[in-house]
């Protein structure tokens, strides 16, 4: 029985962190839990993107984005625990192994994450971050959204959420919905996790020119109509619900 499974999508190949940084730091990151890497292949060559022998591959043959690969690489996964995570991470020792214990020692969590924000849902709007930087390690912060460079949740809570919403391709917003749908539909908490070893570079997910063109599925739009759109998407998913809260 796989403990977890670590879900990558890959668009691009690109200097370190990369998917050779994220398999480097696997094991050390499980700390003796059984997991895998499991890639989805979004338009990027297998040999470009820096396979180890024992990745499990799922190969979407053009980019779709994100959300899709997310969904992608977790429908071949066969951990108990996944976890979704960006190609521009360093895994420290034990980062891994804390979101799974975290995930599994608290009763009402359905994600957890190493770097949580608060959002205002009625607006689509980010309000702050979560300071954990009096807790101790491996304490738990409440939170909205986890930033979707790294968090975890069950296979069980995935399913029940029916995966990520791929309306939010190629990105943007889809890490805000889930955490959304963990918490508005299925009434469970999300939690930012204090100490855990991770760095992140911050590629697509920094703040970029707002004219900037993102390529998928064969044609191209701007960051800021993308998230414009997903924007407007998410509100008219929960705007409601998360006002009678």
């Amino acid at each position: 029985m796989t403990d977890l499974s670590v879900c990558v999508p890959v668009y691009r190949a690109h200097h370190a962190p990369n998917l050779t940084t994220v398999r480097a730091g696997l094991e050390a990151a499980l700390d003796g839990l059984d997991g895998e890497l499991v890639v989805a292949l979004n338009g990027l060559p297998a040999g470009a993107a820096g396979l180890g022998p024992d990745t499990r591959v799922v190969d979407l043959g053009v980019n779709r984005g994100v959300a899709p690969g997310w969904n992608a690489a977790a429908s071949v996964a066969g951990g108990d625990v996944l976890v979704f995570t960006n190609d521009d991470v360093v895994l420290g020792p034990r980062s891994l192994a804390a979101l799974y214990h975290a995930l599994r020692g608290q009763s009402d969590a359905g994600a957890v994450g190493p770097v949580g924000t608060h959002w205002d849902l009625s607006t689509g709007q980010h309000r702050s971050w979560v300071d954990l930087s009096d807790r101790r390690d491996g304490e738990l912060e409440s939170c909205d959204v986890l930033a979707g460079f790294l968090f975890a949740t069950t296979r069980e809570v995935f399913d029940r959420v029916g995966g990520f919403d791929e309306a939010y391709a190629p990105c943007s917003f889809e890490e805000v919905d889930f955490c959304t749908a963990v918490r508005l539909r299925l009434g469970l908490s999300c939690y930012a996790v204090a100490g855990v070893d991770v760095e992140h570079e911050w590629g697509i997910s920094r703040r970029s020119p707002p004219w900037k063109r993102v390529s998928f599925e064969g044609h191209a739009e701007t960051l800021r109509s993308i998230h414009r759109r997903n924007r407007r998407h998410f509100l008219e998913k929960w705007s409601d619900l998360a006002t009678r809260r």
